[in-house]
């Protein structure tokens, strides 16, 4: 689906596809458990394995460790490493959304010292963005940064923090200026986890898993050339990290989901009794032609955004557009998967009419989250209706 119109760029799009398939076809892909300590572990191992083969950090500067290829490039790996039914590296919070941010708006330092380690797997990074009363509305946030000489100090706590408990290092927004309009006395600070004063404390999900956590911070001292980016000049700097977040997410999860969807039909076809009950054969037919629709739709949505790509023109109001349609079709592909099983999704241990109850069950309860993470519905509504409809906020 990488078109474009200059020659040049498609006939290298399309010898780098080559490569990809060519190096997937003779890497030794992991099975990825179903236990989150393992699955970290594994796949953690994963991206130091693509790392040292090229095949991270593609679109980023060579000077932050990257290849220095571009946005489309990074789209091909995606694609293919989907369609060869690879897992995604474990630090794609510092790969997808705080390391582009990093990349464009960091110190020197900060890109030679902390990049490299990033897109190795070394360090995983977490976003420290949410608060308790400050998700939606995130420029209520309350966590308080004061100078003290060299260092800032750093009290609040954060929520919904994925991989806390397990990251090096926190890309965080903090208040520096109680007496600035609320998203005018925000910074953007680099916080070392291991620092005294973070506690961090899991939350179980749904799906079982405790990926997001609480971060307590109590008078935890950052020095202040970890600030990116000007004192007080945070916000714009989370915006864009926010947009880069929905943009790469958006272009890397369609195919995912129609490789996800292809799984579960030829798991069907091969099931040596599909033709027995012809209500299930309803079932099967609906939902898999819903979820091939909603794919078909995204489809043309995404040809738009894989055109900004090739513009490099960065995050824009038009990538909300893209989420907010990835939230429904991520939660109709997968709740159309689990539909088939009806109430035998409550059994793990067993493969109803062919499918992997175990991996459907924990891919569908994982879809709700779409609608809120990288932004909410409710907050990509508001984001068009104002930025690209220009719509008054009363």
């Amino acid at each position: 689906m990488t078109t474009m119109a200059d020659p040049a760029l498609a006939a290298d799009l399309t010898q780098y596809r080559t490569l990809c398939r060519r190096w997937l076809a003779e890497a030794r892909i992991p099975e990825v458990p179903l236990s989150l300590t393992e699955r970290f572990r594994v796949l953690r191992e994963w991206q130091h394995t693509l790392y040292e083969a090229g095949w991270i950090g593609i679109a980023w500067s060579r000077e932050a460790g990257g290849q220095g290829l571009t946005h489309l490039h990074q789209l091909v790996f995606s694609e293919e490493l989907a369609r060869a039914r690879a897992p995604q590296p474990i630090g794609l919070i510092g790969l997808d959304v705080v390391g582009p941010s990093i990349d464009r708006f960091g110190t020197l330092r900060q890109r030679t010292e902390l990049l490299p380690r990033l897109l190795s797997g070394e360090d995983i990074w977490c976003q420290g963005f949410s608060e308790p009363e400050a998700g939606s509305d995130l420029s209520s946030l309350r966590t308080r940064a004061e100078i003290d000489g060299d260092d800032f100090v750093v009290s609040g706590q954060k929520v919904w923090t994925s991989w806390a408990h397990l990251a090096s290092w926190c890309a965080m927004l903090v208040r520096t200026n109680l007496d600035a309009p609320k998203s005018r006395g925000i910074s953007y600070l680099l916080v070392d986890m291991s620092s005294s004063g973070i506690v961090t404390r899991p939350l179980t999900q749904m799906t079982g898993d405790q990926e997001f956590c609480e971060v307590f911070l109590d008078r935890v001292r950052v020095p202040r050339e970890n600030l990116v980016g000007e004192l007080d000049g945070g916000w714009a700097i989370a915006r864009h990290t926010l947009g880069t977040e929905r943009a790469a997410y958006t272009l890397r999860r369609r195919v995912e989901y129609e490789v996800a969807l292809q799984d579960a039909i030829d798991e069907l076809s091969a099931c040596p009794t599909r033709d027995a009950d012809p209500r299930r054969g309803y079932r099967v037919r609906a939902a898999v032609g819903r979820s091939h629709v909603a794919l078909r739709v995204l489809e043309a949505q995404t040809r738009k955004s894989i055109g900004r790509l090739a513009a490099d023109t960065g995050p824009v109001p038009e990538d909300s557009v893209d989420k907010l349609l990835l939230n429904d079709i991520e939660q109709q592909v997968y709740g159309s998967i689990a539909d088939l099983l009806g109430p035998l999704r409550a059994t793990p241990a067993a493969r109803p009419l062919g499918l992997d109850v175990a991996r459907r069950a924990h891919d569908h309860l994982y879809s709700r989250a779409a609608s809120i993470y990288g932004g909410s519905s409710q907050i990509q509504r508001n984001i068009i209706a104002e930025r690209l409809l220009g719509l008054p906020r009363d």
